[in-house]
């Protein structure tokens, strides 16, 4: 009979439902899915909730007999259940028929065996049982006289859900403290193969923490900081419990850096006193309680003061009175007020300003603020008479400066932390329809952005700039530039600078005429692109156009050498010699220059597999010396016996070797030898071919594998692709020909060649 909701509800433990309808007992499985996703079956709200939780169920009725499977019913949706079925592996054709749930028991059964134990004392003694089985969470529960099975994909950790992928080890345990589910991070730092042999081993961190979880499980959360040994090393691991349904939770922290960083602080505190003392400016800073912690060298020879007074930690007060004792600094009228506002820096927010002291004996100093994060102040003394007296010049540079920005074609303008325009040339107003009148009046940025974003209307660029200029944080005081098009279609680049003074220079320039340049370079790079396709693709027609009367010459030439057209004299039998071999020559050269076009459009990629280099070296050599019909010629093989094997494709290899070796024939005769080699370096393999035959010119080496270089016989299509073939292997070539006799051709080729274009290849054979 089916399932009473409120009944089904109430056994296993919620309290929630209420006349709300499906809605509502979907919302609550919603939220109950990280904690026990119990969902009540075999009703329509049932159903609902059981979509909305996102699993499947199999509930076994009253009178299962406990064997075999039996015949447990199912609730699902659609979507959950195709899920499920591609998670098993089973088959999702739409012609096959759809997996039944005893397709289902059988894949979960096949990968785990104690699922099988586990569901078996579920139906035959109502244990209940969780498990983690290729990747679901399989929940087992009695409900009176039925058996309910839960299998939810993608959840195995519960309320530790998305730390699967997590960088730290992360696991679940039950109310005993046994490992139910941990993420790989967890089993590495255990030590263990997969799950099913840490929970066989019952791994922990260490016995702390099985303890800690078996406390956890009964509502003691904690957290400690130890050292654990992971993968032979030392590592401090800040380790949390906490509990979870029917258990308990845990993750680890790696956090040796951070001990480490606490031990590194306390050098460079150290190291930071030390450094103060070897600077010029003075440096004191006050605590949070007012009172002198920290100063350098330069502080005490400012003022005069003793080390031991100073060691003692006078207040801040306290040295305020002794430096008007001493007359130390100008009287003030009213000094109870002065010492009032000074010691005020403490509490009053925002940024502290630069001041200026002067010295009773004509000494200007710059006093610098800065709060400390502890609650103190930090107070920097930095002496600027020199600068006071400089002032004087820097005006006069400051109108020699503003009419040599007046000759420049940029726009400039510079903005003080203020926001407001101190300096800006006559480009800078021409570029934003400004008047020199208005720029001489120094608005504010605000003033001047209301004109300027009619030219350029994108709010968001001028509140950035105002930002920089504004802002005194680190972050912000940066340089930066960038380019955007104003609304009569001007291109201009702009760029903003920090100064020196808390001020920002912002420039513009017109690149209008340097991007129309720049979009006809673009237009003539892709004309010169689209002609050398349409070259490739010329050479490749007609190559194969000549392929057709090639093919006719030869076998007319076959026919005649074979007596069809009658009985040939010998000197007709010569020339057809002659027609067939030229014909098989240019053959060859169609194929070599079909490949080279292949390559120059991209389309070539390397078949690779395991290569005997010995072997092809012979054969090679074998086929030379039968097809070339010249035995005064002496072809040998020079390769070592390590040579081995090498990634390669072996066509390509037999292909560079035929053109090197057919190459040097050409040029060789009675009394030459060509010898073909092939030494083994450390992850290469260098083969070379190299005759006795005329040398080459040092002036025309270079050239020689452009493919008929102009005035070198010996340079041809068949060295260019032997060049091209070499450099698809990842290799490189050289030619070498140092005396008026001997030419010698070395490909250098890595061991294991790579084709970004081609499938991932097997090992080489041992």
């Amino acid at each position: 009979m089916p399932l009473d909701l409120s009944v089904f509800l109430a056994q296993w433990g919620s309290d929630i439902l209420t006349a709300g309808g499906a809605g509502l007992v979907a919302a609550y499985f919603a939220f109950q899915l990280g904690k026990q996703r119990r969902v009540p079956l075999t009703t329509p709200r049932a159903s609902a909730a059981i979509a909305a939780s996102g699993s499947v169920a199999l509930v076994w009725p009253d009178d299962d007999d406990g064997a075999g499977w039996g015949q447990p019913e199912e609730e699902a949706d659609t979507a959950t259940r195709a899920a499920l079925v591609k998670r098993l592996g089973l088959s999702t054709d739409p012609l096959d028929t759809a997996p039944s749930t005893f397709d289902i028991l059988e894949a979960l059964a096949a990968a785990s065996a104690e699922l099988g134990a586990r569901l078996n004392r579920l139906r035959q003694r109502g244990e209940a049982f969780t498990l983690s089985v290729l990747g679901l969470e399989v929940q087992g529960k009695p409900h009176g006289a039925k058996a309910i099975v839960w299998l939810t994909p993608g959840a195995p950790a519960g309320d530790l859900a998305g730390a699967e992928q997590a960088s730290f080890p992360a696991w679940r345990t039950d109310s005993q403290g046994a490992l139910l589910w941990a993420n790989h991070p967890y089993l590495q730092a255990v030590e263990a193969h997969d799950l099913e042999d840490a929970r066989a081993r019952d791994c922990a961190l260490d016995r702390k923490a099985r303890k800690d979880a078996t406390l956890a499980a009964k509502g003691r959360s904690s957290t400690s900081t130890r050292p654990i040994t992971i993968n032979g090393k030392r590592r401090i691991l800040r380790i949390s419990l906490f509990p979870a349904h029917d258990g308990a939770s845990g993750v680890a922290f790696d956090v040796t850096e951070e001990i480490e960083t606490r031990d590194t602080l306390a050098r460079e505190a150290k190291a930071h006193e030390e450094t103060l003392n070897h600077l010029t400016d003075a440096v004191v800073v006050f605590d949070s309680t007012r009172r002198l912690t920290t100063h350098n060298l330069a502080f005490s020879r400012l003022w005069g003061l003793e080390d031991a007074w100073l060691n003692e930690g006078p207040s801040h007060g306290e040295w305020l009175d002794r430096l008007r004792q001493s007359a130390k600094i100008a009287s003030a009228r009213d000094f109870a007020a002065w010492k009032a506002q000074e010691l005020s820096y403490y509490q009053e927010p925002g940024l502290i300003p630069d001041q200026t002291w002067t010295m009773p004996d004509g000494r200007i100093l710059r006093v610098a603020r800065q709060r400390q994060p502890s609650g103190g102040l930090l107070i920097l003394f930095e002496d600027i008479s020199d600068k006071m007296g400089l002032q004087a010049r820097f005006k006069t540079l400051i109108e020699v400066q503003r009419a040599t920005l007046d000759k420049l074609g940029e726009g400039v303008a510079v903005f003080t932390a203020d926001g407001k325009l101190s300096l800006a040339n006559s480009a800078f107003a021409r570029m934003w329809g400004l008047e020199q009148s208005f720029l001489d009046a120094l608005p504010e940025f605000d003033l001047v952005v209301e004109r300027a974003i009619l030219i350029h209307r994108d709010s968001a660029f001028w509140n950035e700039l105002k930002a920089r200029i504004s802002d005194p944080s680190p972050q912000s005081r940066q340089e930066k530039q960038g380019e955007f098009i104003c609304v009569d279609g001007t291109s201009l680049t702009w760029l903003t600078r920090p100064l020196p003074d808390g001020a920002t220079l912002a420039a513009f320039a017109d690149v209008t005429a340097a991007r129309k340049v720049e979009m006809a370079l673009r237009d003539k790079a892709a004309a010169f692109q689209d002609a050398d396709r349409l070259k490739t693709e010329f050479v490749r027609n007609v190559s194969y156009q000549l392929r057709t009367p090639l093919t006719t010459i030869g076998g007319y030439t076959e026919l005649l050498v074979a007596g069809v057209g009658g009985s040939l004299t010998p000197a007709q039998s010569d020339y057809l010699s002659a027609i067939g071999s030229a014909s098989s020559h240019l053959g060859k050269l169609i194929e070599n220059i079909l490949d080279l076009a292949m390559i120059d459009a991209g389309q070539m990629s390397l078949d690779l597999g395991d290569v005997h280099v010995r072997e092809v070296l012979e054969i090679t050599a074998e086929i030379a010396r039968t097809s070339s019909g010249n035995d005064q010629v002496k072809i040998l093989v020079d390769c070592d016996d390590n040579v081995g094997v090498i990634r390669a494709d072996n066509a390509r290899i037999r292909q560079i070797l035929f053109n090197l070796v057919s190459n040097a024939l050409r040029f060789t005769g009675k009394g030459d030898t060509v010898t073909m080699g092939a030494r083994r370096f450390e992850g290469s393999v260098r083969l070379w071919v190299s005759d006795t035959g005329p040398g080459i010119e040092i002036n025309r080496q270079a050239s020689v594998f452009e493919g008929f270089a102009d005035g070198d016989r010996r340079a041809g299509v068949s060295l260019a692709l032997v060049k091209r073939f070499v450099e698809l292997h990842g290799g490189w070539v050289s030619l070498a020909s140092p005396t008026p006799r001997g030419v010698t051709v070395s490909c250098y080729l890595p061991a294991e060649a790579a084709n970004q274009h081609a499938a991932p290849e097997l090992d080489l054979i041992s």
